[in-house]
């Protein structure tokens, strides 16, 4: 038997304000040790819309750099991995709850966050879209053969 990894990640549902609606994402919270297969791959095995990886930012003026991966290939952009993962940025702490404007380094190059306020539940909004709403905490795990 293989190693196997570990990765963390939540599903948010953006667009919603009520759990279990809206569009879902996948974000995994450190997915440095991934490599563009094993990213794909799982998306593929989640079959959502997109799933979102976080990485370290390789730009000084981004918060964190998003890969954004189809069930079928990885994008240059796409609006609601954007929103979902500064939603996810924020509630996990990653960035703290009172960062302002930032920015995410993406394939097609740096993304600004969508302009939030932050309502006594703890969602997001952007300006007057619907919220970010709702998670669910879950662990990855994939096997890797050794030798």
């Amino acid at each position: 038997m293989g190693h196997v990894q570990e990765y963390r990640y939540r599903v948010v549902d953006v667009f919603t304000e009520h759990p279990l609606e809206g569009n879902a994402l996948a974000v995994f919270l450190d997915a440095s040790a991934m490599d563009a297969t094993t990213m794909q791959r799982v998306a593929r095995e989640l079959n959502l819309a997109e799933t979102a990886f976080i990485l370290p930012p390789t730009r000084t003026d981004c918060a964190a750099r998003v890969r954004i991966f189809t069930p079928t290939k990885e994008m240059l952009f796409a609006g609601h991995p954007t929103i979902g993962t500064s939603f996810v940025l924020l509630d996990e702490g990653i960035l703290p709850r009172n960062t302002g404007a930032f920015l995410l380094e993406e394939n097609i190059g740096p993304v600004g966050s969508p302009r939030r306020r932050s309502n006594p539940d703890g969602a997001m909004t952007r300006c007057s879209a619907p919220t970010c709403s709702g998670s669910t905490q879950m662990i990855c795990s994939t096997s890797h053969r050794s030798g």
